[in-house]
């Protein structure tokens, strides 16, 4: 009988234990999925019917996305690019940019870059996504802010 209520105490105690233990990892991992997916928060920023923001997937990658909504502005394409910054021993220093072609359209559109690395394992590294117009590569862009 003593055996018995001995068995079952160290059964208990190990649930217990498994229960503390793996209920702070489920959490963790959903807020970290959470964390990596969809808009990057602080990253949006609007100009009347423009907007860009910097968006991300599965904890690896970061790109800009571009939104025009009833544009009917005329003859101008558009650029849309994400830059990466990582901190070194003389500041900020760009490490990856990705920038869209030339975009034309017509009244409404989506854009995305191609992406680059979010590497938590680079050190400190900043996004933000920028757009211009021209019909070459412009020389000044319109960004949102900074983010990690």
């Amino acid at each position: 009988m003593t055996a018995m209520r001995f068995t079952r105490a160290l059964k208990s105690a190990a649930v217990a234990l498994l229960l503390v233990t793996a209920v702070p990892l489920v959490t963790t991992q959903s807020a970290s999925a959470k964390a990596c997916g969809g808009q990057v928060s602080g990253s949006f920023k609007a100009w009347g019917t423009r907007s860009v923001q910097v968006r991300g997937a599965g904890c690896s990658t970061r790109w800009a996305h571009l939104t025009l909504w009833q544009d009917d502005s005329c003859c101008n394409p558009l650029w849309v690019r994400i830059e990466r910054q990582l901190w070194g021993s003389y500041g900020w220093l760009t490490a990856n940019t990705k920038t869209s072609g030339k975009i034309y359209w017509n009244n409404s559109l989506d854009v995305d870059t191609a992406g680059v690395p979010y590497s938590p394992g680079d050190g400190q590294q900043r996004f933000h996504a920028c757009y211009g117009t021209g019909d070459t590569l412009p020389t000044s862009w319109l960004c949102g802010g900074w983010v990690s």
